[in-house]
């Protein structure tokens, strides 16, 4: 195993007020920046990507639903 990365808060914080920024409503939504922030957030955090080439699979760090 690899050193561990240290990753800079201010970075994280940068790159998920885009990727929320990206997110918009309907009227206002940039699937282009949805896209590139998804995608820097995905190498940045080290997120596999889906097999498919369709983006990153984050799915497994959510918050468990409650029952």
């Amino acid at each position: 195993m690899g050193a561990k990365r240290v990753v800079p808060l201010d970075e994280v914080r940068r790159l998920v007020a885009d990727y929320m920024a990206s997110e918009g409503c309907s009227c206002c939504r940039s699937i282009d920046k949805h896209r590139e922030n998804t995608e820097a957030l995905g190498k940045l955090l080290k997120v596999k990507p889906y097999s498919d080439g369709s983006g990153f699979n984050f799915a497994p760090f959510r918050t468990p639903e409650k029952p």
